[in-house]
């Protein structure tokens, strides 16, 4: 429960410290008047071209391309379980070994810029996103909620929060 919390915190967080962007961003406003909100959502930019190319790819099974869109040296924070590239390319082997066919429904995607750097990695572009993977193989279906907040320096993402319930995958791998 408390990777979950923190999640949503850091997910928040990095909503609630945006900086307008003058035609590429939308202002959230609420009608309660004890509610005061402020940010922004870009909803169109190349980062979150870049996260929507990693996704196309994994749905089409094309670690190539997958790849290509991590520095070499990111670190996936998968649950809270932190790998490297290598490790979180096995899902290509996994779905392919077991015959697992994946179709991806997007929700919303959008990022955050920042105007100064963050003090311990020195971020200012995250990436977030929700999107339902379907996991089928043979009559076997499962569906498992993935949400996800990617870090992106440089035109590569150079770290990746994830947070999902494993086991829609357990069930079909078995």
């Amino acid at each position: 429960m408390k990777k979950i919390v923190l999640l949503f915190v850091l997910a928040g967080s990095i909503f609630a410290c945006t900086k307008k962007e003058d035609g590429a961003a939308a202002a959230t406003t609420s009608t309660d008047p004890s509610v005061v909100l402020a940010g922004v959502v870009i909803d169109t930019s190349a980062n979150v071209g870049l996260v929507m190319k990693a996704i196309t790819a994994i749905e089409a099974g094309d670690s190539a391309t997958y790849r290509s869109t991590y520095s070499p040296d990111v670190v996936f924070h998968d649950n809270l379980d932190s790998m490297g590239i290598n490790e979180n390319m096995q899902m290509f082997k996994i779905m392919a070994e077991k015959g697992i066919k994946l179709k991806i429904e997007m929700g919303p995607v959008w990022e955050n810029q920042f105007d100064k750097p963050s003090k311990k990695k020195g971020y200012t572009n995250y990436v977030m996103s929700k999107c339902k993977f379907i996991f089928t193989r043979g009559e076997k279906k499962s569906e498992m909620v993935v949400f996800a907040v990617d870090a992106i320096r440089d035109g590569k993402q150079v770290e990746e929060w994830l947070h999902y319930d494993r086991s829609a995958f357990v069930e079909i791998s078995k």
